[in-house]
Protein backbone atom coordinates (compact mmCIF):
# COMPACT_ATOMS: atom_id res chain seq x y z
CA UNK A 1 0.00 0.00 0.00
CA UNK A 2 1.34 3.25 -0.90
CA UNK A 3 0.96 5.81 2.27
CA UNK A 4 1.19 9.06 -0.03
CA UNK A 5 3.90 10.27 2.38
CA UNK A 6 6.51 10.94 0.00
CA UNK A 7 7.85 14.54 0.57
CA UNK A 8 5.87 15.04 3.40
CA UNK A 9 6.93 16.78 6.37
CA UNK A 10 7.34 15.67 9.80
CA UNK A 11 8.22 16.59 13.00
CA UNK A 12 8.65 14.01 15.53
CA UNK A 13 9.33 14.80 19.41
CA UNK A 14 11.07 12.28 21.79
CA UNK A 15 12.80 11.01 18.99
CA UNK A 16 16.24 9.71 20.83
CA UNK A 17 15.11 6.33 21.75
CA UNK A 18 12.27 4.11 21.58
CA UNK A 19 9.03 5.31 20.17
CA UNK A 20 10.33 8.12 18.49
CA UNK A 21 13.18 6.50 17.38
CA UNK A 22 11.54 3.74 15.43
CA UNK A 23 9.09 6.15 14.10
CA UNK A 24 11.84 8.11 12.66
CA UNK A 25 13.14 5.13 10.72
CA UNK A 26 9.36 4.58 9.64
CA UNK A 27 8.37 7.81 8.44
CA UNK A 28 11.84 8.18 6.25
CA UNK A 29 11.58 5.04 4.85
CA UNK A 30 8.07 5.85 3.78
CA UNK A 31 9.79 9.34 1.93
CA UNK A 32 8.80 11.72 4.44
CA UNK A 33 10.90 14.71 5.01
CA UNK A 34 11.36 14.88 9.24
CA UNK A 35 12.58 16.68 12.21
CA UNK A 36 14.21 14.66 14.92
CA UNK A 37 13.53 16.29 18.36
CA UNK A 38 15.11 15.25 21.72
CA UNK A 39 17.87 17.25 24.60
CA UNK A 40 20.30 14.36 23.77
CA UNK A 41 21.77 15.75 20.48
CA UNK A 42 24.52 12.69 20.59
CA UNK A 43 21.87 10.15 20.07
CA UNK A 44 20.11 12.11 17.61
CA UNK A 45 23.02 12.65 15.17
CA UNK A 46 23.67 8.88 14.92
CA UNK A 47 20.18 8.55 14.39
CA UNK A 48 20.05 10.98 11.46
CA UNK A 49 23.66 9.21 10.55
CA UNK A 50 21.70 5.93 10.71
CA UNK A 51 18.72 6.86 8.16
CA UNK A 52 20.61 8.94 6.04
CA UNK A 53 22.84 5.45 5.46
CA UNK A 54 19.29 3.60 4.23
CA UNK A 55 19.40 6.39 1.10
CA UNK A 56 16.66 8.43 3.29
CA UNK A 57 17.26 12.07 3.51
CA UNK A 58 18.72 13.11 6.56
CA UNK A 59 16.71 14.27 8.95
CA UNK A 60 17.06 17.86 10.52
CA UNK A 61 18.15 17.59 14.40
CA UNK A 62 16.86 19.72 16.52
CA UNK A 63 18.13 19.49 20.29
CA UNK A 64 15.59 21.41 22.46
CA UNK A 65 14.06 20.50 25.72
CA UNK A 66 10.25 21.28 25.55
CA UNK A 67 9.27 21.79 28.94
CA UNK A 68 11.44 25.70 28.24
CA UNK A 69 9.17 28.27 28.55
CA UNK A 70 10.53 29.74 25.06
CA UNK A 71 11.29 26.31 23.82
CA UNK A 72 7.76 26.07 21.43
CA UNK A 73 9.08 29.23 19.22
CA UNK A 74 12.17 27.85 18.89
CA UNK A 75 11.19 24.52 17.98
CA UNK A 76 8.68 26.20 15.17
CA UNK A 77 11.53 28.35 13.55
CA UNK A 78 13.59 25.60 13.22
CA UNK A 79 11.21 23.50 11.71
CA UNK A 80 9.89 26.20 8.97
CA UNK A 81 13.94 27.10 8.06
CA UNK A 82 14.67 23.34 7.72
CA UNK A 83 11.54 21.78 6.14
CA UNK A 84 10.20 24.83 4.78
CA UNK A 85 6.57 24.29 6.67
CA UNK A 86 4.86 20.78 8.41
CA UNK A 87 2.52 18.69 7.98
CA UNK A 88 2.61 15.88 10.26
CA UNK A 89 3.53 16.20 14.42
CA UNK A 90 4.20 13.26 16.56
CA UNK A 91 4.21 14.08 19.89
CA UNK A 92 6.35 11.42 21.60
CA UNK A 93 8.03 13.63 24.38
CA UNK A 94 6.89 12.51 28.06
CA UNK A 95 7.54 10.12 30.80
CA UNK A 96 6.18 8.20 33.66
CA UNK A 97 6.00 9.92 36.79
CA UNK A 98 4.95 7.60 39.67
CA UNK A 99 4.49 10.17 43.07
CA UNK A 100 3.60 8.78 46.58
CA UNK A 101 -0.72 10.07 46.36
CA UNK A 102 0.24 12.84 48.50
CA UNK A 103 3.22 14.38 46.48
CA UNK A 104 3.97 17.88 46.82
CA UNK A 105 2.59 20.55 44.09
CA UNK A 106 6.26 20.59 42.41
CA UNK A 107 6.35 17.10 41.70
CA UNK A 108 2.62 17.95 39.93
CA UNK A 109 3.83 20.86 37.88
CA UNK A 110 7.00 18.68 36.58
CA UNK A 111 4.76 15.78 35.35
CA UNK A 112 1.73 17.76 33.78
CA UNK A 113 4.14 20.30 32.20
CA UNK A 114 6.24 17.40 30.56
CA UNK A 115 3.11 15.50 29.90
CA UNK A 116 0.81 17.66 28.60
CA UNK A 117 1.55 21.36 28.85
CA UNK A 118 4.51 21.10 26.29
CA UNK A 119 2.81 18.57 23.81
CA UNK A 120 -0.05 20.88 23.74
CA UNK A 121 2.10 24.54 23.46
CA UNK A 122 4.42 22.98 21.07
CA UNK A 123 1.66 21.86 18.98
CA UNK A 124 -0.26 25.07 18.93
CA UNK A 125 3.05 26.41 17.28
CA UNK A 126 2.02 24.66 13.74
CA UNK A 127 -1.73 24.80 13.86
CA UNK A 128 -1.82 28.42 12.31
CA UNK A 129 -0.18 27.13 8.97
CA UNK A 130 -2.01 23.34 9.00
CA UNK A 131 -5.27 25.20 8.54
CA UNK A 132 -4.02 27.90 5.81
CA UNK A 133 -2.99 24.81 3.68
CA UNK A 134 -6.05 22.53 4.59
CA UNK A 135 -4.00 19.69 5.72
CA UNK A 136 -2.51 18.31 9.05
CA UNK A 137 -1.80 15.40 10.73
CA UNK A 138 -1.47 15.66 14.69
CA UNK A 139 -0.47 12.52 16.56
CA UNK A 140 -0.19 12.01 20.48
CA UNK A 141 1.29 9.27 22.16
CA UNK A 142 0.13 8.82 25.38
CA UNK A 143 -0.26 6.27 27.99
CA UNK A 144 -2.69 3.58 29.96
CA UNK A 145 -6.19 4.77 31.21
CA UNK A 146 -6.16 1.83 33.48
CA UNK A 147 -3.29 3.44 36.09
CA UNK A 148 -1.71 1.41 38.72
CA UNK A 149 -1.15 3.80 41.32
CA UNK A 150 -1.09 7.71 41.63
CA UNK A 151 1.25 8.37 38.39
CA UNK A 152 1.26 12.18 36.88
CA UNK A 153 1.47 10.87 33.30
CA UNK A 154 -1.69 9.12 33.86
CA UNK A 155 -3.42 12.28 34.93
CA UNK A 156 -1.43 14.32 32.21
CA UNK A 157 -2.38 11.79 29.54
CA UNK A 158 -6.13 11.47 30.20
CA UNK A 159 -5.71 15.35 29.43
CA UNK A 160 -4.07 14.79 26.53
CA UNK A 161 -7.46 12.65 25.51
CA UNK A 162 -9.81 15.15 26.60
CA UNK A 163 -7.42 18.34 24.90
CA UNK A 164 -7.17 16.03 21.42
CA UNK A 165 -10.73 14.89 21.30
CA UNK A 166 -11.94 19.06 21.69
CA UNK A 167 -9.66 19.64 19.46
CA UNK A 168 -10.39 17.08 16.80
CA UNK A 169 -13.93 18.79 16.14
CA UNK A 170 -12.47 22.34 16.01
CA UNK A 171 -9.74 21.49 13.33
CA UNK A 172 -12.11 18.49 11.13
CA UNK A 173 -13.40 20.68 8.71
CA UNK A 174 -9.61 22.40 7.51
CA UNK A 175 -8.32 18.81 6.90
CA UNK A 176 -6.56 17.91 10.07
CA UNK A 177 -6.87 14.83 12.13
CA UNK A 178 -6.23 14.65 15.87
CA UNK A 179 -5.19 11.20 17.49
CA UNK A 180 -4.09 9.49 20.37
CA UNK A 181 -2.09 6.13 20.61
CA UNK A 182 -1.74 4.85 24.37
CA UNK A 183 1.16 2.15 24.06
CA UNK A 184 1.23 -0.92 25.62
CA UNK A 185 4.08 -2.31 26.82
CA UNK A 186 6.80 -1.39 23.99
CA UNK A 187 10.41 -2.04 23.93
CA UNK A 188 12.56 1.63 25.13
CA UNK A 189 14.70 2.96 27.67
CA UNK A 190 11.87 3.42 30.27
CA UNK A 191 10.69 -0.07 29.92
CA UNK A 192 13.74 -2.16 29.79
CA UNK A 193 15.48 0.00 32.13
CA UNK A 194 12.85 1.37 34.78
CA UNK A 195 9.29 -0.04 34.59
CA UNK A 196 10.92 -3.85 34.44
CA UNK A 197 14.43 -4.15 34.40
CA UNK A 198 14.65 -7.38 35.65
CA UNK A 199 14.33 -10.22 32.72
CA UNK A 200 12.92 -12.47 34.98
CA UNK A 201 10.02 -10.12 36.02
CA UNK A 202 9.58 -8.91 32.85
CA UNK A 203 8.70 -12.24 31.62
CA UNK A 204 6.37 -13.05 33.99
CA UNK A 205 4.41 -9.62 33.36
CA UNK A 206 4.24 -10.30 29.95
CA UNK A 207 2.85 -13.69 30.75
CA UNK A 208 0.12 -12.59 32.91
CA UNK A 209 -0.43 -9.22 31.44
CA UNK A 210 -0.24 -9.91 27.52
CA UNK A 211 -2.39 -11.74 25.48
CA UNK A 212 0.30 -11.38 22.67
CA UNK A 213 3.01 -13.10 24.43
CA UNK A 214 5.82 -10.35 24.44
CA UNK A 215 7.05 -7.21 24.16
CA UNK A 216 5.73 -4.69 21.41
CA UNK A 217 8.70 -3.08 19.01
CA UNK A 218 8.73 0.48 18.84
CA UNK A 219 8.23 0.09 14.63
CA UNK A 220 4.70 -1.71 15.76
CA UNK A 221 3.51 1.91 16.89
CA UNK A 222 5.63 3.78 14.59
CA UNK A 223 3.42 1.35 11.30
CA UNK A 224 -0.02 2.80 13.08
CA UNK A 225 1.27 6.30 13.04
CA UNK A 226 2.88 6.44 9.15
CA UNK A 227 -0.85 4.85 8.21
CA UNK A 228 -2.86 7.65 10.44
CA UNK A 229 -0.07 10.42 9.26
CA UNK A 230 -1.01 9.54 5.54
CA UNK A 231 -3.97 10.96 3.35
CA UNK A 232 -5.58 7.60 3.76
CA UNK A 233 -6.44 8.05 7.55
CA UNK A 234 -8.58 11.56 6.31
CA UNK A 235 -11.41 10.35 8.32
CA UNK A 236 -9.93 9.19 11.29
CA UNK A 237 -9.55 11.50 13.71
CA UNK A 238 -10.79 12.14 17.64
CA UNK A 239 -9.99 8.40 18.32
CA UNK A 240 -7.61 6.86 20.88
CA UNK A 241 -6.11 3.66 19.83
CA UNK A 242 -4.10 1.34 21.93
CA UNK A 243 -1.47 -0.89 20.83
CA UNK A 244 -0.95 -2.81 23.59
CA UNK A 245 -0.49 -6.65 22.63
CA UNK A 246 -4.43 -7.37 23.98
CA UNK A 247 -3.13 -5.85 27.64
CA UNK A 248 -6.12 -3.56 28.17
CA UNK A 249 -8.78 -5.28 30.17
CA UNK A 250 -12.18 -3.31 29.09
CA UNK A 251 -13.80 -3.30 26.14
CA UNK A 252 -14.77 1.11 25.28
Amino acid sequence: MDLQLNDRTCLITGASQGIGKGTARVMAAEGCRIAILARRKALLDELADEIAETGATRPQVIDEDVTEEDAPKQIRDRVYDSLGGLDVIVNCAGGSRPIPWDAPDDAWHEGMTLNFEALRRLTLQFIPKMRDQQWGRIINITGTSEPEAVNVASSAKAAVHAWAKGLSRVLAADGITVNCLPPGRIKSEQILNKVHPDPAERQAFVKANIPAGYLGEPEDMACLIAFLASPLARYITGEVIHVDGGMRRFAF
